[in-house]
């Protein structure tokens, strides 16, 4: 407020004065708002060593789902929203995560693109918010929340570039403003900055890994060929018996074998040579159906031929497309596959969507995800495993664990355990 006193001429007292008000309540409640979405985004963000140091990958990105569904609702009052990343390679928008609204059916997608994916697409195109008012009068709108009538939907900005879309639904007509909208771009800033750091996370324990698998191969190199030369003088002694000079070379190439298991980095399975082969076929996995989709060749044949060698009937596929029809083909047949193992990136579809192909077939199905190093870019493990995922699996991983947690997932399958967390 700004108070003037009116003065008479001649200097007299002044008996009146003049009050300008100010309405400020609008821009105050505005800087409340900010400054408790400034209070939340640097909570996201939090990320330190000893929070996050003990969790997985998947734990992390659940952390972060957790801190956004509660900041959603105490900031928004929403209760129905979507947050989805924008894969660069296919200009898809990958759901990430979800509350309240159904994902998409297996085999649709939503892109990046103005026109003909919704607001979501325009929003991820265009960098720029969009408010829609009244759903059953704006063309763009494409239903996500059964009912909705009015929604709001910020781009996650990184280094002010959309890399991702944060939608709000409701069935409330109007139920949002140019403030709303206002404050929901400034918070998806603040979501794009954390899921950028878990991804710079993941992005730098594999290249660790690369940088010591590297290392270790080159330390290793010189002696085995100091030891293979060794051999060769070895067998031009008439004295050494021909069986010795066998064993030592069999011995090398084991060495080397597991080296380049060891070093081989997510394309590998370690210790196939180490399976427990005592039983021969295993009876827990003999006769079973298993669905192997890994667009690597290297890890799709070692899965297979070490499940094959147990005694299941594996059908291998290159293609998540090929995989997720043959699943389908099988669970209509009345004949579905017993364990589904698939990659959770690939091209076409990725592991939530094969997992979700794969439950809707036949829900006893039991699905098994394997990432490299953690990396999940769909965050198709969190998603899954929220959904009855039976487990995930880090490459490299050994052999042995693999027949462990397929055993698990025939039990599970048949009934004879409770369903197991994901790990």
């Amino acid at each position: 407020a700004a108070i003037t006193p009116l003065v008479p001429e001649g200097g007299a007292a002044a008996t009146r004065v003049v009050g300008v008000l100010h309405d400020v309540t609008a821009r105050q409640r505005v800087l409340d708002r900010v400054d408790a979405i400034d209070a939340a985004g640097a909570d996201l963000l939090a990320l330190d060593a000893k929070s996050i140091g003990p969790l997985n990958v998947a734990e992390r990105l659940r952390l972060i789902e957790d801190k956004v569904v509660s900041s959603m609702e105490r900031l928004f009052g929403a209760r129905e929203f979507e947050v989805r990343l924008l894969d660069a390679a296919s200009q898809r928008l990958e759901l990430v995560t979800s509350r309240g609204i159904e994902p998409l059916p297996p085999g649709r997608f939503l892109h990046a693109t103005p026109e003909g994916n919704g607001i979501s697409g325009r929003v991820a195109s265009s960098g720029e918010a969009y408010l829609c008012r009244d759903a059953e009068h704006d063309p763009a709108f494409v239903a996500g929340l059964a009912g909705a009538r009015s929604s709001m939907t910020a781009p996650l900005l990184f280094n002010e570039k959309a890399v991702g879309t944060l939608n709000v639904e409701s069935r409330q007509p109007a139920r949002f403003d140019e403030e709303d909208l206002l404050c929901l771009e400034l918070f998806g800033r603040y979501v794009a900055m954390a899921l950028n750091i878990l991804d710079m996370l993941v992005v730098e324990r594999y290249t660790t890994n690369q940088r010591v698998s590297g290392t270790l191969r080159d330390e290793i190199a010189a002696p085995i060929s100091s030891i293979r030369a060794a051999v060769a003088d070895l067998r031009r002694d008439p004295d050494v018996p021909p069986q010795a000079i066998a064993e030592l070379e069999r011995a090398i190439e084991r060495v080397e074998t597991r080296v380049r298991g060891a070093t081989g980095g997510p394309q590998t399975v370690l210790g196939v040579d180490r399976v427990d082969r005592s039983r021969g076929v295993d009876p827990d996995i003999a006769g079973r159906r298993i669905a192997v989709l890994d667009d690597e060749a290297p890890i799709r044949d070692a899965v297979g031929m070490v499940l094959a060698e147990a005694g299941a009937t594996v059908d291998r596929f290159e293609s998540s497309e090929d995989g997720c029809n043959a699943i389908e083909r099988a669970a209509a047949s009345g004949a579905p596959y017993d364990v589904v193992i698939s990659d959770v990136r690939m091209p076409g579809r990725n592991g939530y969507e094969v997992f979700r192909v794969t439950k809707q077939g036949c829900p006893r199905t039991q699905v098994i995800l394997m990432t490299g190093f953690g990396y999940d870019p769909n965050h198709s493990i969190v998603r899954s495993t929220q959904e009855g995922l039976h487990c995930f699996l880090f490459k490299p991983f050994q052999a042995q664990q693999l027949v462990d947690e397929v055993r698990k997932a025939v039990a599970e399958w048949k009934g004879e355990r409770p369903m197991s967390e994901g790990r």
